[in-house]
């Protein structure tokens, strides 16, 4: 069922790869895959960014603002067109509680909205079919208030996992991050610039309670702590992101994507 506003707590976990593979090892007997996966157990994930001329909402994530707003349109697999199903969010965060508010409509709809709230400002239509057009309406006034605009796409493959005991506690591990500002248009693909090496994973838990004793045994056993990472930020400052993420790498070939899939058999 599609809700169009929440919140939650997500913790972030950069890693290797190779420890994503041992990971999910000790996760399967508390997890199932979520039902919207593909045949390999993961889906692409494409976002479109919006800021402003002063890079208002890169300062705001990279400097760990109290209070940080920002918005992005994102689609689901690797071809979209004009009629594909978007999502148009509003994605604020106050002291680690995240607040989602999120509409769905089509691509091409949100595009064009998106288009007429930076050439028009105010004078932006809000009469497009969506979801909920009270929060079409929030996204507007962000838009203008911050006078922001497209800047960069973000795509990566997700593997999303669901607590047996608790739907609402979600485990994710994004991987092979790619980036691109010269083409901002979603119907074009996935394609991007690796900015972060390709053995980099992002584990994010997701919940609105304490995360779960066994959970915290897993994360205590590989020894990674809950850091600040933006695959938004990563496009313009990789380096920095990089040095303040601690990633073990292990000795020897990780698996592929195929044979994670297989180990998992958690239907």
């Amino acid at each position: 069922m599609f809700k169009d506003n929440f919140s939650r707590y997500e913790f972030k976990f950069p890693m290797s790869y190779d420890d994503m593979d041992r990971m999910i090892d000790d996760l399967i007997p508390y997890v199932k895959q979520d039902k919207y996966v593909n045949e390999y157990g993961i889906y692409t994930i494409s976002s479109l960014y919006l800021d402003n001329a002063q890079k208002e909402c890169y300062y705001e994530t990279l400097n760990g603002d109290y209070y940080r707003q920002k918005v992005r349109l994102r689609v689901y697999g690797k071809r979209n067109d004009g009629d594909s199903d978007a999502f148009l969010e509003l994605k604020t965060k106050i002291d680690g509680l995240v607040v989602k508010r999120r509409i769905h409509m089509k691509l091409s709809d949100a595009k064009a909205f998106i288009d007429e709230c930076v050439s028009k400002g105010a004078d932006a239509s809000i009469d497009y079919e969506c979801s909920n057009p009270q929060i079409l309406k929030e996204i507007k006034h962000v838009i203008i208030r911050k006078q922001l605009k497209p800047v960069n796409v973000i795509s990566y493959e997700r593997l999303p996992l669901v607590s047996t005991e608790d739907s609402a506690l979600r485990i994710t591990f994004d991987f092979n991050i790619r980036s691109r500002d010269d083409d901002l248009d979603l119907t074009h693909g996935t394609d991007g610039e690796r900015r972060i090496p390709k053995q980099v994973a992002v584990l994010e838990v997701k919940t609105n309670k304490a995360i779960p004793f066994w959970l915290t045994k897993i994360l205590a056993k590989y020894k990674y702590r809950n850091q600040t990472f933006s695959k938004y930020c990563s496009h313009y400052a990789p380096m920095r992101i990089l040095s303040e993420i601690n990633i073990r790498k292990k000795e020897g070939e990780h698996n592929n994507v195929g044979q994670i899939h297989r180990k998992l058999n958690i239907g």
